[in-house]
């Protein structure tokens, strides 16, 4: 059996990867803690029949174990200028909705607070990345993950950053991103709200995560 300490130091730079994009709204020695259980755990489960490679077998234990950290803790965790930030977001959402009779874009409600719009979407990004890749969507019966589309866990890939990218997309293509994987918007309700129709919606998202795929890969 496998010494634990060396264990974890062999693993170690998977750890940091994993925790790293969390690491600006949560404490790194928790973080590290919590993924490190997640590789004992994955330790101790680990059969050689399995014929993986225990570092892909081990990376869903890890992340598992940090996302349930990060969805218990952040809304404490959070910085505080991030905290009040988004409650004002919040409160001009509500506003506007009801002013406009629709929900407001994100550069509607910079107008509004007169805030840059990429510092809007940097917060709402940032109140709602711990669940990202996790989060759950349904469509035609049909259940998945941000994960499920992008390619579950692959070495090539382990140094990307998911937000950064969401970042560097345009507007429309980002509001379908986010809505259809942090907001659990079905493809109809976002082609309603970006007035397209549900089969665009369908299709432009296929291009949107294949685009994400391939530079995060590259």
């Amino acid at each position: 059996m496998k010494n634990i300490t060396d264990l974890i130091a062999e693993h170690e730079g998977l750890i940091y990867k994993i925790i790293s994009k969390y690491q600006n709204y949560f404490e790194i020695e928790d973080l590290y803690q919590v993924a490190v259980m997640g590789l004992i755990e994955a330790y101790h489960n680990y059969k050689a029949e399995y014929n993986t490679k225990f570092i892909s077998y081990a990376y869903p234990y890890i992340l598992g174990e940090v996302i349930k950290y990060v969805n218990t803790y952040r809304a404490i965790k959070l910085n505080k200028k991030t905290q009040i930030l988004y409650l004002k977001i919040l409160k001009a959402r509500e506003i506007l909705t009801q002013k406009l009779m629709k929900e407001p874009t994100t550069y509607e409600m910079s107008l509004y607070l007169e805030i840059d719009e990429s510092v809007i979407e940097e917060v709402l990004l940032a109140t709602s990345t711990v669940e990202s890749l996790d989060k759950i969507v349904s469509e035609d019966d049909k259940i998945f993950t941000l994960y499920d589309k992008l390619g579950y866990y692959d070495e090539r890939i382990e140094n990307y950053s998911l937000k950064e990218e969401l970042k560097n997309l345009p507007q429309e293509e980002r509001q379908i991103i986010i809505g259809r994987f942090y907001d659990n918007l079905s493809q109809r309700e976002i082609g309603k709200k970006l007035g397209m129709y549900q089969m665009e919606v369908s299709r432009k998202e296929s291009k949107i995560l294949k685009k994400l795929h391939d530079n995060i890969a590259a």
